[in-house]
């Protein structure tokens, strides 16, 4: 098999960016698997790898240090960054692979995803339990991220998230538990692939399409745009809200199929009468939400999850508020 930048030749050449999350975290001790961050203890770039020899034996690792900031602290200025970054290092290397925390991963890879070329790996690394647990999952999670990455072939795959032994499209995964090392997955669409016990990579299915890609050019920060869950007799107060806030977009997470309240339906219109877009988007974990007549003017977000329906409708506002021409972009997603 043939990498590209002459990686048949020897070890393929990895960039490992190192951001903040569990996969790095040092705890108190080594039964402290839910306190951990307290401690404020995190191996840097270089201490990671020394903490994960065997990477050596399968790629040629350069390191480098992210803002180290946790999952939950990351804003779309550290995307923006992390994408120019993660660009950079793909002009020269095999492939890269982005530490990151479990808690918003699935966001900031579909982001990536949407604006990154294709035709060699990234991939995101996650851990559940931190790097000093017994039985922590931070350090193979790791060598599979790395073994994922510079693999052939997952070439124009996009990015992926590689966790657990498994391979998921960023479009389709997500985080299904609050700690279990088993706590991520695709639920409608499963994973992609595998790296079985050998350290081959395994896959099973190709994207089956390529989905909008965003050209980022002079953006600096992606437009406000806000979730509203809705709930048994929620109105229209957080909606009316995010729009005094300056949200030039709205992620409605109704029930069932996308339905909000009847509340929470004037406060839409009220939005999108006001200059908003709107997208209607479901809180059920699996599932679509499609457009119908009913709903004409609003934006469907289909098989996206809320908070992926938020990065898809951020990136889309940075060049058209035309709900017909976003809704083009979330069919193709």
């Amino acid at each position: 098999m043939t990498l590209p930048n002459g990686g048949s030749r020897g070890r393929p050449q990895i960039a490992l960016v190192v951001t903040g999350g569990t996969i790095g975290t040092i705890g108190s001790s080594s039964l402290d698997l839910s306190a951990y961050h307290e401690t404020g203890e995190r191996e840097s770039a270089e201490g990671l790898l020394k903490h994960v020899p065997e990477l050596s034996s399968i790629a040629v690792v350069e390191t480098v240090d992210f803002r180290r900031a946790s999952s939950t602290a990351i804003t779309a200025a550290d995307w923006i960054e992390l994408h120019g970054l993660v660009a950079s290092l793909l002009e020269r290397h095999d492939g890269v692979v982005v530490s990151h925390g479990t808690n918003t991963m699935e966001e900031t890879a579909y982001f990536l995803d949407l604006c990154l070329p294709r035709e060699r790996p990234v991939v995101l690394a996650g851990a559940m339990r931190p790097l000093s647990a017994l039985s922590s999952d931070a350090p193979l999670n790791l060598v599979r991220a790395v073994q994922v990455a510079g693999s052939p072939d997952v070439a124009g795959q996009g990015v992926l998230v590689a966790i657990n032994e498994q391979i998921f499209l960023a479009r389709d995964v997500a985080k299904t538990s609050t700690q279990r090392v088993d706590g991520f997955g695709a639920p409608d669409a499963g994973p992609i692939g595998i790296v079985d016990p050998t350290g081959e990579v395994v896959i099973d299915r190709q994207r089956a399409r390529p989905g909008p890609r965003f050209d980022l050019g002079a953006v600096r920060d992606l437009p406000r745009v806000d979730v509203v869950l809705s709930h048994v007799g929620a109105d229209g107060v957080l909606i009316d809200a995010a729009a005094a806030a300056g949200a030039r977009g709205i992620v409605s997470a109704g029930t069932g199929a996308g339905r909000p309240t009847p509340l929470e339906e004037e406060a839409l219109a009220r939005a999108a009468r006001g200059g908003l877009v709107v997208c209607r988007s479901s809180r059920v974990p699996s599932g679509t939400v499609v457009p119908t007549p009913e709903t004409a003017g609003f934006v469907a977000a289909r098989a996206l999850s809320p908070w992926k329906a938020r990065v898809l409708l951020s990136l889309a506002l940075t060049s058209t508020t035309d709900p017909g021409a976003i809704q083009r972009l979330f069919d193709e997603a």
